[in-house]
């Protein structure tokens, strides 16, 4: 288990090297799923938007939902409750099926 507090130094640091070097830097995007937990610190210490898996995922799905602030509203479905059955590679062809290494 990484030790965030010991760690989160470093990280400032090794991006302020960065952004010293390519100062046209606008934004940080942290590719790994073990970064998220940097974010704030780099927010805070360069005020840039620090773009994450978390945000990333939040900005995916904030993508597909009804916005009740303006526009149509409840044009989604509401979910029945209701999970259906699924097995794996489903919605696959036979050919793609043929494909999949774990199927």
């Amino acid at each position: 288990k990484v030790d965030v507090e010991y760690v989160t130094p470093g990280m400032v640091k090794m991006v302020a090297g960065i952004l010293e070097e390519i100062p046209s830097i606008r934004s940080i995007l942290l590719e790994c799923t073990e970064l998220p937990p940097y974010s704030d610190a780099l927010r805070k210490e360069f005020d840039l938007p620090v773009f994450d898996a978390i945000t990333c995922a939040d900005f995916f799905v904030s993508a597909r939902k009804d916005n009740p602030r303006f526009g149509l509203n409840q044009w989604q479905n509401d979910w029945d409750g209701t999970i259906e059955e699924y097995s794996f590679a489903q919605n696959l062809s036979a050919d793609e099926r043929s494909r999949v290494l774990n199927a």
